[in-house]
């Protein structure tokens, strides 16, 4: 189960809206591999061809825009949908995970998620200097081990 609807059942917002609000409960219970798995459509699926990446950014980030839950996750929800849409509209999306590893010893590193196309990041760029740990592309999440300094500095 999922909290994506088949894609192409619905129109686009309809089916992001329903997909935000089911979210919650997904990231819950699950690990980052499947919610990785969750989020990933099937390469050969499209939906919604009609949009542009901008469009689906801007879609996610309003249905988003006042979260009642994973307040303290929005980055990661954020994420996961553009990442599922994104794909859908034949966009192939990266999907980054990084921490700020500057934190004092009392507090746990700040953990960030953010999405590029084509090299560009087109959601949540990174506020601060980053240690970027992985990158999943849909297919294979491979690990970075880098700062991603240079990256954000391009797109700040």
């Amino acid at each position: 189960m999922t909290p994506f609807p088949p894609p192409g059942l619905l129109p686009f917002r309809s089916s992001l809206w329903i997909a935000a609000r089911l979210m919650p409960m997904f990231t819950k219970r699950k690990g980052l591999d499947a919610l990785l798995i969750m989020a990933t459509p099937h390469p050969s699926l499209r939906a919604y061809d009609h949009l542009t990446a901008r469009e689906v950014v801007d879609a996610v980030k309003a249905s988003v825009a006042r979260p009642w839950r994973m307040r303290g996750r929005r980055c990661l929800r954020e994420g996961l949908l553009a990442f599922h849409y994104l794909a859908l509209v034949g966009q192939r999306p990266l999907l980054h995970f990084g921490a700020d590893l500057r934190g004092s010893h009392d507090k746990k590193p700040a953990a960030h998620c953010w999405v590029s196309v084509d090299g560009r990041i087109v959601l949540n760029p990174p506020e601060s200097p980053i240690y970027e740990f992985l990158r999943y592309d849909g297919t294979v999440s491979a690990p970075v081990g880098k700062p991603a300094l240079a990256e954000i500095a391009r797109h700040v």
